[in-house]
Parts: C-alpha cells; structure tokens; sequence
C-alpha cells in the first residue's frame, strides 16, 4: 500500500510540474513578444487583452480580461481589437466595413473613430473575464510575482507532503 501511494504522489507532482512549466513557456512567450513590439501576441491566431478605459461599458468593464481571435472576415456590430497608427491597441464594435475602410465607435462614445484600414484589426472579442485583467496586472507587480513564487513552491512540494502523511497513516492501520 506504501508504494501505492509513492507512485501516486510521483504521478501527481510531475503532473503538477508538467502543467507549471507550460503555464511558463505561455507566459515567457507572450512576455517576450510584448517586449518585442508585438502589442497582441497570439498562439494559433488566440490573444488576451485587457479593458484599459470606460469607452465599451457596460459591455466591456475596465479591468476585464478579453480572449481574442483573429478572424477571416468582420461583420458590422462585432466587438473588435485593431492597432492604431500610434501603436496602441483599441477595443471597439465595428460599426462599418468594406475592403479599403473599417470604422469602430466605443459603445460609451458619443463619436466614431477615425476610419482605418482592415488590415489594423488584429481579432474579434470571443469571451470576456471581468475583473481578471485587473489580477493579472497585479501579478506583474513585486508583490503578485512573490505569490506567484510561493503558489509554485507550495504546488511541488505539497503532494509529496501529502502523500508521506497518508502513507504513514495507512502504515499505522
């Protein structure tokens, strides 16, 4: 039975490993693609940005994490990210569309944007995450990057923990 639950905890905390060191690789790459100039990363045409300003609420709440994927077409009334000529990214709903000119207007806005080209739209809206933007803002923080540390400690280090305790527990019985 004391093996058992060995072979159990080792299962477990390479699991664990196995699911921080991609969480990492994410992470280091859309880091590293931020630092590069990319203001969107993707991975299979997927990003995550997140709500800076009121200009789309209440669909949009400020701090809300949206997960974004780029499209083949764009219809009038989708909620879409673009690049603006300065490099900053706009989240808007495309109120016009056609081959040489797209125009977005923020839902809270009383003006349309200045129109741009197709090509600046970088993905479509696919789900939004209130408040999770503003969390992970937090984590690149001093303080969010400690916890973040400490989290990865404690998800070693406690299965095998856990796993000695109930092995000699089950050694009593």
């Amino acid at each position: 039975m004391k093996n058992l639950f060995k072979d159990k905890g080792r299962v477990i905390t390479a699991a664990v490993t196995v699911l921080i060191l991609l969480a990492a690789v994410f992470w280091g790459y859309m880091t590293i693609s931020r630092i590069a100039g990319n203001p969107l990363p993707t991975v299979f045409g997927w990003g995550n940005a997140t709500v800076l300003s009121g200009s789309m609420e209440p669909a949009l709440p400020v701090g809300s994490l949206l997960i974004t994927h780029k499209q083949d077409n764009y219809t009038p009334g989708d909620i879409v990210i673009y690049q603006d000529d300065d490099g900053s990214l706009i989240t808007h709903r495309l109120v016009s569309l056609t081959d040489s000119e797209a125009v977005t207007k923020g839902d809270a806005n009383n003006t349309e944007d200045t129109p741009f080209s197709p090509t600046q739209i970088k993905g479509k809206v696919q789900a939004v995450l209130p408040g999770v933007g503003s969390f992970l803002y937090w984590l690149r923080t001093p303080p969010g990057i400690c916890s973040i540390l400490l989290a990865v400690g404690i998800l070693i280090l406690l299965p095998s923990y856990l796993i000695r305790k109930v092995g000699k527990t089950h050694d009593r019985v």
